[in-house]
């Protein structure tokens, strides 16, 4: 019984450090990033760029501007779903499907880099 009790408990733990892990991957980031719009919380959408703090405030600040202009005048983000996703090395493209309130509809080519280990957005040119 007390075998059983220690390999359930091993079990669990490689259960949770696979669910931890998926947490780092460019899909993983651009849900959060997506859902953070969806939410109105342009913090968590700024914290997923390639940016320093400055810069993620900055951007935090012209999301929500430009929130304003666009995504309310399509009601908000109704729903989305990842559609494609390649990894070449620590580069990564994410393509979002995303649905608006209005009926509205489009798709969203997110890339990514890895620095120190973590999947963050680039900044499109």
């Amino acid at each position: 019984m007390k075998k059983l009790a220690i390999i359930l408990a091993v079990v669990a733990g490689f259960v949770a450090c696979a669910a931890c892990s998926n947490t780092n991957t460019p899909e993983a980031v651009a849900k959060k990033a997506i859902t953070a719009l969806q939410k109105g919380d342009y913090d968590t959408y700024a914290s997923t760029f390639d940016l320093s703090s400055n810069d993620q405030k900055w951007l935090a600040g012209m999301a929500e501007e430009k929130a304003k202009e666009g995504m309310d005048a399509k009601g908000g983000i109704k729903s989305f779903k990842i559609t494609d996703s390649k990894i070449n090395g620590d580069n990564a493209t994410v393509t979002v499907h995303v649905i608006y309130n209005n009926g509205e509809e489009e798709d969203q080519h997110m890339s990514y880099v890895k620095v120190d280990d973590q999947w963050k957005q680039k900044m499109n040119k």
